[in-house]
């Protein structure tokens, strides 16, 4: 079970409103919903009944909230007594993709060094799909990926969503104002690799390569297709929060096209082991680094 929806729940509950919810946890009411609907589906159980603005506790969501409450509290003692300096040793592996490492990785390594001083991190930079198959072959010990990872006794817990925009070369003649997918697919498409999500959603929207009329660049390294796009090869979407000194230093424009390209959500994946304590608490330290940089971040470009 996730322990983010259960705190969602447990919010839903005491502020009674979706989107004060979402204002207090960082994120959309879509994604609040989202959270809630999970979990009901997973319990077998409506847990709100919902009238217009106003949610209520149904009879099933009062007796949950009770034992939400009791996990969520244990959960928290379970970090605070594994937050001794000298509580955890050893090393933990952890698979990260880009996304992650250019906005808070550093932050985050910085805390784990700061709490767990003993601990040795070894980092293996990959796709999101290399590193959940990593992790079901017990190579990796923590994924920070999109995600979930679907296996035997694997923990998700989320992390954050960003929001992605339309990018191009300010050389691109594109016309002002609203445009297409078929204006974009005037040019190549720089794309993450074609097993991954964000190409899935890409291919969705323009059609696949095979299809015709579409050309893809495909890159796994970020870096790469930043540069591809700086350079005018070609249009991309990607994280705003990514590219910001980009945009400020005017070596990218965002497009204003009517399709929008789908939020890109993150999860700390581990398989729930004997020995996953480490990867555990680091885990949750990395929702907490997510959780402040897009507290800290502009609403419109994290959430």
């Amino acid at each position: 079970m996730n322990l983010r929806f259960l705190e969602t729940f447990i919010w839903v509950a005491r502020l009674k409103s979706f989107s004060l919810t979402a204002e207090r946890l960082h994120t959309t009411q879509a994604a609040i919903s989202a959270r809630i609907a999970s979990l009901e589906q997973e319990l077998g159980v409506r847990l709100f009944d919902r009238e217009g603005r106003e949610v209520k506790l149904t009879p099933q969501g009062l007796a949950a909230l009770d034992k939400a409450e009791t996990i969520v509290r244990l959960a928290e003692e379970f970090k605070d007594q594994i937050g001794d300096r000298d509580a955890l040793r050893g090393s933990v592996r952890i698979g990260v993709i880009d996304t992650i490492s250019h906005t808070w990785l550093v932050r985050l390594i910085e805390r784990a060094h700061d709490g767990y001083p003993n601990v040795n991190v070894v980092l293996h930079a990959d796709t999101s799909l290399n590193i959940a198959d990593a992790l079901l072959r017990h190579e990796l010990d923590l994924g920070l990926l999109m995600g979930p990872v679907i296996g035997p006794n694997m923990v998700n817990i989320d992390l954050c969503t960003y929001s992605c925009v339309w990018l191009a070369s300010p050389a691109l003649p594109f016309p002002d104002g609203r445009l297409t997918v078929e204006d974009l697919a005037r040019y190549p498409i720089v794309s993450f690799p074609a097993s991954s999500k964000p190409h899935e959603s890409m291919t969705r929207l323009l059609g696949k390569p095979e299809e015709g009329g579409v050309i893809f660049y495909t890159s796994n390294s970020l870096a790469t297709i930043i540069r591809m796009v700086k350079d005018g090869l070609g249009v991309a979407a990607l994280p705003a929060v990514l590219v910001q000194q980009d945009l400020a230093r005017e070596e990218l424009r965002t497009l204003d096209v009517l399709q929008s390209f789908p939020p890109l959500p993150f999860h700390a994946s581990y398989q729930e082991t004997p020995n996953c304590l480490l990867a555990g608490a680091i885990a949750l330290m990395a929702r907490d680094v997510a959780d402040e940089f897009c507290a800290s971040a502009d609403p419109t470009l994290a959430w």
